[in-house]
């Protein structure tokens, strides 16, 4: 596996980070969690580089790359890089 971080920033009550959580799990990739409830200046920035919804996944490292919602096809290229 290349060299990644994963950060999903998320909501309590987000069915979308839910579901990204669980297959991100279910793929083996480890990946932090950050409330963006209880980060109200990463709430804000992320909005102003234009994510409206969560989660936000944003991936460092060798490929880096960064989105918005459930996306189970780049959970999938993630996980088979």
């Amino acid at each position: 596996m290349k060299n990644q971080n994963i950060t999903v920033y998320t909501t309590k009550t987000c069915q979308q980070c839910r579901l990204t959580e669980a297959r991100m799990a279910a793929k083996g990739l480890n990946f932090r969690i950050i409330r963006l409830e209880n980060e109200p200046s990463l709430a804000h920035a992320l909005r102003n580089k234009g994510f409206r919804e969560a989660p936000v996944v944003q991936v460092t490292g060798d490929n880096p790359q960064i989105w918005s919602g459930f996306r189970p096809d780049l959970i999938e290229t993630l996980a088979n890089s």
